[in-house]
């Protein structure tokens, strides 16, 4: 089941996204999107997934606390007692709302209001909402709600768009828009994770598989920045050059962000480290990270980081590689090429930062 939970989790955000970005492109005026097409089963299949996926945590929960022979009474009590329970219970009602709005295909404006009170469901079931509520449950329906517009769009117009028609048009909105998302995001983001882990002990939470997880989110970002950088330019390249596809580094931008939503989706299984040497004590070091750094890790402990010309040459390179993805653009260079030097970013950068590590 632990297994199974992170590719549930990656999931249900697919899903989300999904409806979102179909629900927000509604109020677009067609002149300024690309067409897209799409079936309305695929959307009320998704509304159900959602239902599905989001109750096996809470399956999970129950299957902890269940004592042999009782599964049905502890059920009962998880569904009606604990956060995760109850928001599960009040999504999935808000969700069933939602699919028969989808099906009679009625007011974009009543599916937005049954798909915000989904979102603010899964906020409510948050880690964050539990140890503070409101500035919990606030921050984390926001956050999510924003990574599901920026991506739900991505989605639609990168996938499902038959044409660059209108491209010039949907640029135009779309790239403040994204600036304005991306804003909101990192703002977000560091409150969620000053929720779990404290600013001091960021660097030394990098000895946990949080942390190491957390790290490498945070890494994958800095290329999906790189590929929006780049789409924001597309407007005038494609007025340009009438056989250059920008929907291609739309694609490739979406798929960066489909490795985002999975680090976080493993993220949501593992202990946040709210005391990082008792976490290393209960939980010990994530399993690779003693082979990496050649040496033992024990509690106490103090991350530091330190400059050695191996970190530096690796962090360089990683630097290098981001150029590159910017120059593949302009070389009119595959965008999986791009796509490649994304990922040979992250990897160099993740060593650097790894290889600067000391331990005392």
């Amino acid at each position: 089941m632990n297994q199974l939970i992170p590719i549930t989790e990656y999931g249900s955000y697919m899903l989300f996204s999904y409806l979102v970005g179909y629900i927000f492109l509604q109020f677009v005026p067609q002149k300024h999107k690309p067409v897209i097409q799409l079936s309305k089963q695929s959307l009320l299949l998704s509304v159900l997934g959602i239902i599905i996926l989001t109750f096996l945590p809470v399956i999970q929960v129950i299957s902890f606390f269940s004592p042999e022979g009782l599964f049905s009474l502890t059920a009962y009590s998880i569904l009606t007692e604990f956060q995760v329970g109850i928001a599960w219970l009040y999504g999935s009602f808000f969700a069933v709302l939602l699919w028969m709005t989808i099906y009679v295909e009625g007011s974009k404006y009543i599916q937005s209001f049954f798909m915000l009170l989904m979102i603010i469901s899964v906020g409510y079931a948050s880690h964050a909402s539990t140890l503070d509520a409101w500035p919990g449950l606030l921050s984390h329906s926001v956050h999510f709600l924003t990574i599901s517009i920026w991506f739900g769009i991505l989605l639609h117009v990168g996938w499902l768009a038959k044409s660059t028609e209108n491209w010039h048009a949907f640029l135009k909105w779309f790239t403040p828009l994204s600036i304005g998302l991306v804003v909101i995001l990192m703002v977000t983001g560091m409150s969620l994770m000053f929720f779990v882990i404290e600013p001091r002990d960021y660097t030394n939470s990098w000895v946990l598989t949080y942390g190491q997880m957390l790290l490498l989110k945070h890494i994958s970002v800095i290329p999906i920045l790189a590929f929006g950088l780049i789409n924001g330019f597309l407007s005038r390249k494609a007025k340009q050059d009438d056989q250059f596809n920008p929907i291609k580094w739309v694609q490739a931008e979406s798929i960066m962000l489909m490795i985002v939503f999975f680090i976080t989706g493993v993220l949501g299984t593992l202990p946040p480290p709210h005391q990082v040497n008792a976490t290393l004590i209960q939980e010990g070091p994530a399993f690779w990270i003693e082979g990496l750094l050649n040496q033992k890790i024990e509690a106490p402990l103090t991350v530091q980081l330190v400059s050695e010309f191996q970190s530096i040459l690796l962090l360089l390179i990683g630097l290098l590689f981001l150029i590159m993805m910017v120059i593949s653009f302009y070389k009119r260079i595959s965008p999986l090429i791009a796509l490649c030097f994304g990922f040979v970013f992250i990897i160099s950068t993740y060593l650097g930062l790894m290889f600067s590590v000391v331990i005392r």
